[in-house]
């Protein structure tokens, strides 16, 4: 670095710690947003005579400028001020750009309508990928990456926006691109180099603006493999299926694997599983120059379980320990800090929000989860890969009705498995309707109330029930709560109505132990209604929801639907809470 540019970096260091300390304390005396203003045209020069230092400049300007433009954006309410500021800000992310990739997604779509923007709505579910993307070219020890989302959520596109970000870095490198799909590969490359060519592209790398009338740009420019004039390789790219044959294909760069089936069917063939692992294996991620340590990214939709990207996560999962990002959602790292798995669900797993509403609603998302098999819900949409035998309450495995039959108990039975806080739980209270069938009895699910609600907030939509239900007979785990009960009886005859018979259990065994002693029960006695009977969206559907989605191979974000459709069977049907009232009378509790 010359003398000059330690200089400007020192005034733009001064600048920086100025107006930081400006808004960072409460006291002493504050500087004029006309005289900030002034201060930050100087930093748009400096920063600007500073750009030749790609990576110092970048730097700065993504942890301290960028953030500091944002502030003023803010709270500065001068138009003539914010309209100076909106244009530095652009400047920025493109200084900005060149060493980060996520500012490179933002710069390249800035004057685009936003209805028209890819990463801006998306922002949430792909930062994570961003970062790891960036990585995979910049870390030299970062060597795989996972990512896995539901279908159009956006796993391809980023990657190839990704490679081409990638040559500005690095115009020298391979990369060697494999898809099941030859149309789709090669849109793939074909894309990466209009990337290049792209306006915003120039603007950010200058060195690496395309020019037409530049004929030695690309030495070679097909959609199957072109070349940089500044490579040192054979090639700069190779887009291949993966049926061809890689050998003589070097990357320098990166390898990445796309979406390996055309649907599910084919991943549910293990034996193309195995032959897609092993080639990956012991051919494609071979495909690296030697000396340097490979790096491949593998995108796609889950399919099945035991598919190619259950089978290479399980591998990495084998040879690293992961654990949660404390800061990208959906995404887990290595212990090491080499790897990196990203899976995106269609609906969050504790909140059952969509994880993207820009791209679809909840009620979207609830209404395709209705209309499809759930294990092939729980793998495509949740990436979770589960076999349909694992989801031991899959609809095709309960026993359903249309309409509930006529019946001599007309009073109806509930349990409740409490919440302690409004959070991850639900709070579970299905009820039954007993019916008579020869001499056994059947038990009709009629209605729910399933929500994330600490039980202390629920006492009186518990007796709203008890009332529109006729609830004459509930059990209560009390695990949890010790008040429920007294609670409920109080408010009962507050509103003038006999209280049904309520008892309290603790509970001492395991739920999924629970789960599993009481599931031939839950299959046999209990009846669900049918799917078109109720809103997805419901506390019948939320429950019915939990049910039929309960893995018995775990990854389940929780259990509450099926625990206490198990306690119900456990207290109620086989008696272990006592005393029971549950034979036909002449009279009903009525209201005094």
């Amino acid at each position: 670095m010359t003398e000059e540019q330690k200089q400007i970096k020192s005034a733009i260091l001064s600048i920086l710690d100025i107006l930081q300390n400006n808004f960072k304390y409460s006291y002493g005396k504050k500087i004029s947003f006309d005289e900030v203003f002034e201060m930050m045209n100087d930093l748009y020069v400096l920063f600007n005579n500073f750009e030749q230092n790609t990576q110092e400049c970048g730097e700065l300007v993504v942890k301290r400028y960028i953030p500091l433009l944002d502030l003023l954006i803010a709270i500065d309410k001068n138009y003539n001020h914010l309209v100076e500021y909106e244009k530095h800000l652009k400047n920025a992310y493109k200084l900005g750009a060149r060493v980060s990739l996520e500012h490179y997604m933002v710069y390249r779509e800035w004057n685009e309508p936003e209805k028209e923007k890819f990463f801006e709505p998306r922002y949430n579910i792909l930062v994570g990928y961003m970062h790891y993307l960036q990585e995979l070219e910049c870390n030299p020890n970062f060597t795989t990456l996972i990512f896995n989302a539901p279908s159009g959520y956006g796993k391809t596109y980023p990657k190839k926006v990704s490679e081409a970000w990638s040559f500005g870095i690095n115009n020298t490198g391979a990369i060697l691109a494999l898809c099941s799909n030859d149309d789709v590969v090669k849109s793939g490359s074909r894309s990466v180099i209009d990337e290049i060519k792209s306006e915003q592209f120039g603007e950010v790398f200058p060195n690496m603006k395309w020019n037409e009338n530049d004929k030695d740009f690309f030495l070679k420019e097909t959609d199957e493999k072109w070349k940089l004039k500044t490579c040192k390789l054979p090639y700069s790219y190779y887009a291949k299926t993966t049926q061809a044959n890689v050998v003589g294909s070097r990357a320098s760069k990166s390898i990445h694997i796309d979406d390996l089936y055309p649907d599910y069917k084919e991943a549910m063939n293990q034996a193309l599983n195995k032959y897609y692992y092993n080639k990956s294996i012991t051919v494609w991620e071979k495909r690296f120059v030697q000396n340097k340590k490979p790096k491949v990214c593998i995108t796609g939709t889950l399919w099945a379980s035991g598919d190619y990207i259950d089978l290479k996560i399980q591998q990495l999962k084998k040879e690293h320990k992961f654990f949660k990002h404390p800061k990208y959602p959906y995404t887990y790292i290595s212990e090491d800090k080499s790897c990196a798995i990203i899976q995106v669900p269609a609906l969050d797993y504790e909140t059952g929000e969509s994880t993207c509403p820009e791209l679809k609603s909840t009620s979207e998302l609830l209404k395709e989860k209705a209309n499809m098999e759930e294990y092939l819900w729980e793998t495509n949409f949740q990436q979770k890969p589960t076999n349909p035998e694992s989801l031991i309450f899959s609809y095709d495995k309960l026993r359903t009705y249309s309409t509930v039959p006529e019946s001599d108990y007309k009073g109806t039975y509930a349990v409740i498995d409490a919440t302690r806080k409004t959070g991850k739980d639900f709070f579970a209270m299905p009820i039954f309707r007993k019916v008579a069938n020869d001499n056994l009895f059947d038990y009709y699910l009629i209605d729910a109330l399933f929500t994330r609600t600490a039980t202390k907030d629920m006492y009186n939509d518990i007796v709203d029930k008890i009332i529109e239900n006729n609830i004459v007979f509930m059990v209560i785990e009390s695990n949890v709560t010790s008040e429920l009960k007294s609670n409920v009886e109080r408010i009962c005859m507050e509103r003038g109505i006999v209280p049904p018979e309520i008892i309290e259990k603790y509970n001492v065994e395991n739920k999924s132990a629970r789960i599993t002693n009481e599931m031939h029960l839950v299959k046999k006695v209990l009846i669900f209604p049918d799917k078109t009977m109720y809103g997805v969206n419901t506390d019948i559907g939320k429950f019915m929801g939990n049910l039929t989605t309960y893995n018995s191979d775990g990854q389940n974000a929780n259990d509450d639907a099926p625990d206490s459709a198990a306690l119900f069977c456990s207290e109620i049907i086989e008696e272990n809470s006592q005393p029971q009232v549950a034979e036909p009378v002449p009279f009903i509790r009525e209201l005094l």
